[in-house]
């Protein structure tokens, strides 16, 4: 656990105390396909670093209505920032898209070591803000344009950030279902279904059971562009 918090520039300046008193208070977590495995609505507040698969982040509200917002990938940090919010906002749940593992932390406990050392609060807060600005970028592409344009740059920012490419010159390969990208989208399957066929047949991506390659990145950006523009 050690090694992977101190690769993140928030964890990387740690004294070894403030380490190791968080260290033994958390936990490596291991997580199969579908797992909701960690909850705003359930128990104490968590922190997780992801280290590998990727997550489905959604928001739930008190009718216990879910909406999916977005696909999240190794290196990211998730539930410190859930500590600032109001008691009235929506919470929000965490589930494993792919199998994941992630160290789990107790958010207390973690914002208790950072005030004790303000110093460390600096690195932190960069950190958060450098993936928050990530996130709101991923929040626009899903949501502003018609529905082609919305389709066409998840997929760009997607494949980018969790794409694994196959080979030279064999396109990249994003494991992502329709219906996962209709609920990232809040559009309907059927409609999510025409618009990647239209990619398709256009050359710009393949499609396969719960998984689509991008085969040729250039195209799809200019999709983008164009329906920006």
């Amino acid at each position: 656990m050690e090694v992977a918090l101190r690769e993140k520039s928030a964890f990387s300046s740690w004294p070894p105390a403030a380490m190791n008193k968080l260290l033994s208070h958390s936990y490596v977590g291991r997580h199969p396909r579908g797992h909701v495995f960690s909850s705003e609505l359930q128990g104490p507040g968590e922190t997780f670093l992801l280290i590998s698969g990727e997550v489905m982040a959604a928001c739930v509200f008190r009718q216990r209505e879910r909406f999916v917002l977005m696909l999240l990938g190794p290196g990211v940090m998730m539930g410190i920032t859930q500590a600032f919010g109001s008691a009235e906002r929506a919470a929000y749940d965490f589930s494993a898209h792919r199998e994941v593992v992630a160290i789990h932390m107790p958010t207390l406990l973690l914002l208790e070591i950072l005030d004790a050392d303000p110093f460390l609060w600096k690195e932190m807060m960069l950190m958060i803000v450098r993936q928050q600005a990530g996130h709101v970028g991923m929040l626009r592409s899903q949501i502003e344009g018609a529905l082609r344009r919305r389709v066409a740059s998840t997929i760009e920012r997607l494949a980018a950030l969790y794409g694994n490419r196959i080979a030279e010159g064999g396109g990249v390969r994003l494991q992502l279902s329709q219906s996962n990208l209709a609920e990232i989208l809040q559009a309907n399957r059927q409609a999510i279904h025409k618009e990647l066929k239209a990619l398709a047949n256009a050359g710009v991506i393949g499609l396969e059971y719960n998984a689509l390659t991008v085969l040729d990145q250039d195209a799809l950006k200019r999709m983008v562009d164009r329906a920006t523009a």
